[in-house]
């Protein structure tokens, strides 16, 4: 295999690999007003399954990375799409919010596989530019599904019962499962049989989270990954429930914003042929900061039309878009020989991050954009202070 097919197989598969999470996410948003209809609970109840999911991802964001440096890849990427099949039918059959929610964490568990195994396996394959590039199109094959997803889940939500929603999921993870097991090939150069050994892992765990390039940009990464969740969590309660947006035009709004998203991407890629990455992180910054301060402003005024929510989250994407990679990248650069462990732990800190927020504006949710706002504003600042302020002068060093 050629190195331009190795790279766009990988980018694919990989892509794939991570579309669970917007799969099981996106075409869910939508379906919250349904949702909470039938199982007759508030929509705030059901946002609590969001935060469910969001911590499920949290903490198994920190298994995954150990265990499949222990055990391989492969084998732990079939049985988190296996075990995410089954918790995927339990929640379609759920008929209560405490069971729903139970699968939804469990759900969680098993999505954190995809975001935290395809960047081991790029690390495993490539480093520096490369690795943020196909860090980079990973994530843009994987934004991909929202543009459909979303829409999906609207017309779903109109038309036919919440449950088949969960159906859908669980068909997505059956074909990943059986594409993984029969085309992906174990990438791992060598197996460390110490990864699962308690005094292995805390001093590996010493080692990544005290190395201040680590710390910083996972810290960064996390409000940028906080802001998107803040709008994943509030964005279906407040254009379908405050502003009377159909759930079918909800989802056609939502892939707009993912168009937006992948634009950006597919710009960024390229334009990573002619700028480093300090300038491309930089333009990123401004960007994510504008977008959190103009949703705050837009939320502030009262303005109850859906160009107030899209066109400030349009613009915090195509800064996530040029910053939230090299985050990634150069938070796993310094580990080399720990590429799955330092995987998880940024994942596990920037998800829990993430989760915190989103359990905050499911308690604070009051059918109005303003927690939503607020929420964007502090993301999009704290992300563009810890860079500019702390993670550029590390560069420079």
């Amino acid at each position: 295999m050629s190195e331009r097919k190795k790279y766009i197989f990988y980018a694919l598969i990989l892509g794939f690999l991570t579309m669970i999470g917007p799969i099981s996410i996106d075409t869910f948003l939508p379906m919250v007003p349904s949702i909470a209809k039938g199982l007759n609970v508030s929509i705030g109840s059901i946002e609590f399954s969001l935060t469910a999911i969001f911590t499920g991802n949290a903490i198994g964001q920190i298994i995954y990375g150990p265990v499949s440096d222990r055990f391989g890849r492969r084998p732990i990427i079939l049985i988190a799409l296996f075990i995410f099949f089954i918790a995927t039918i339990g929640a379609g059959l759920s008929t209560d919010i405490e069971t729903l929610v139970f699968w939804r964490f469990l759900q969680g568990l098993m999505m954190a596989s995809g975001r935290i195994l395809a960047n081991s396996v790029a690390r495993d394959l490539y480093e520096r530019e490369k690795l943020a590039k196909l860090i980079t199109t990973i994530m843009l094959v994987g934004i991909m599904s929202s543009i459909g997803s979303a829409p999906l889940g609207g017309f779903l939500s109109e038309y036919y019962s919440w449950h088949t929603i969960f159906w859908f999921m669980a068909i997505y993870s059956g074909i990943a499962f059986l594409i993984f097991f029969v085309l992906f090939k174990e990438t791992i150069p060598e197996k460390d049989y110490r990864a699962l050994k308690p005094s292995v892992l805390f001093e590996n765990f010493s080692t990544i989270i005290t190395n201040h390039t680590f710390l910083l940009n996972v810290i960064c990464g996390g409000f940028i990954l906080s802001g998107l969740v803040t709008y994943l969590n509030s964005s279906s309660g407040v254009l379908i429930g405050a502003f009377g947006i159909k759930p079918a035009l909800y989802g056609l709004l939502y892939a707009t914003v993912m168009v937006g998203y992948a634009s950006a991407a597919i710009t960024a890629g390229k334009l990573m042929n002619y700028f480093n990455a300090a300038t491309l992180s930089k333009f990123g910054a401004f960007s994510i900061a504008l977008g959190g301060i103009c949703m705050l402003v837009f939320a502030l005024t009262g303005l109850k039309h859906a160009g107030a929510v899209l066109a400030p989250m349009i613009v915090f994407m195509v800064g996530f878009a040029f910053l939230y990679p090299q985050t990634i990248s150069a938070g796993l650069m310094p580990f080399p020989e720990k590429a799955g462990t330092a995987s998880s732990l940024q994942g596990f800190l920037q998800n829990l991050m993430a989760a915190i927020f989103s359990a905050f504006l499911a308690i604070f949710a009051d059918g109005t954009a303003i927690p939503m706002g607020f929420a964007m504003a502090i993301c999009g600042i704290s992300a563009a202070a810890t860079y500019m302020l702390f993670i550029r002068r590390i560069e420079h060093q």
